[in-house]
């Protein structure tokens, strides 16, 4: 009987090896925390919008480690492909309507257009002008009925020559416009301050930042749900334990990312230590040498 309430899959591994369930500590799970439900609404409305002549775009931005692009991999993965064949006028095509990738570490066009064509799967010369790549990625956007594009670490792409910089964005709205599609971008608040100079490219990607977390309620919920997720055999009871939520805030420094990495190290230092739950002790982000 499942009388803590574990999900279903950390519930069938609490039998397995402890080999088996150190793994599943290890493994990512989806939460669905407050702002990231809300951010996936946006997300999902922007997805449904009808083609018009020049779509909204989002620039999602905060500290790294703060669960950006954890919110842009579920939405990838609510809508990829599935590989089901559809038939347009006669031919037989399939359709992938959401792309995800991290953006260049420059603000080239040339790998800009080779990381879309990547994802589509088109095969082209890495040496083509930039011109034929741009073409053939259009082509294949529209023929494949892209309706997003997920565009994650893009503050890589917004540094050095100002002048790239503007071009590099500029071949975004251009994009968006040609193929009516909306493009989606994630970063620190570096690319928020990029994005911000001008007026024209801050309304087309507004800018709704994921903030750090305060060690309230919110945050004292989000580990009792995460407990949820770790198949140990006895009940941590995390979120009822003051010191070990202080542990985890203090470390975390109020990152979501970071409170998770602790909390799959402190998952499976409590199964190697054969005790099977979580004590402050085994909240460390580093071993102690």
């Amino acid at each position: 009987m499942n009388d803590r309430n574990l999900i279903k899959d950390a519930f069938e591994c609490l039998d397995k090896s402890d080999e088996e369930r150190i793994l599943f500590c290890k493994k990512d799970h989806w939460i669905g925390y407050k702002a990231a439900v809300k951010l996936i609404e946006i997300l999902e409305d922007k997805f449904e919008d009808p083609p018009q002549m020049r779509h909204e775009g989002l620039l999602i931005y905060g500290d790294s480690n703060n669960g950006k692009t954890a919110i842009l991999k579920k939405m990838y993965s609510l809508h990829k492909v599935k590989l089901e064949p559809i038939q347009r006028e006669d031919v037989i095509t399939y359709e992938i309507p959401i792309i995800y990738f991290q953006a260049p570490t420059i603000p080239d066009e040339s790998r800009l257009y080779s990381l879309i064509l990547d994802e589509l799967c088109v095969p082209y010369k890495h040496n083509d002008k930039i011109q034929t790549k741009a073409k053939l990625a259009e082509h294949y956007l529209h023929k494949l009925g892209t309706k997003m594009i997920l565009i994650d670490e893009i503050h890589s792409a917004l540094t050095g020559n100002l002048n790239k910089q503007r071009t590099f964005i500029d071949d975004l709205k251009q994009l968006s416009n040609r193929l009516s599609l909306t493009i989606i971008l994630a970063g620190t608040r570096e690319a928020h301050s990029a994005l911000s100079i001008g007026s024209e490219t801050g309304s087309r990607f507004p800018s709704l930042e994921l903030p750090r977390w305060n060690n309230d309620r919110k945050f004292r919920s989000f580990i009792a749900t995460y407990e949820r997720c770790l198949p140990l055999k006895e009940a941590s009871n995390l979120a009822e334990n003051p010191d070990i939520i202080n542990a985890l805030f203090h470390q975390s420094e109020g990152l979501i990312g970071k409170t998770v990495n602790l909390l799959k190290k402190a998952a499976v230092k409590a199964i190697k230590s054969k005790r099977e739950y979580i004590i402050v002790d085994d909240i460390e982000y580093l071993p102690k040498l």
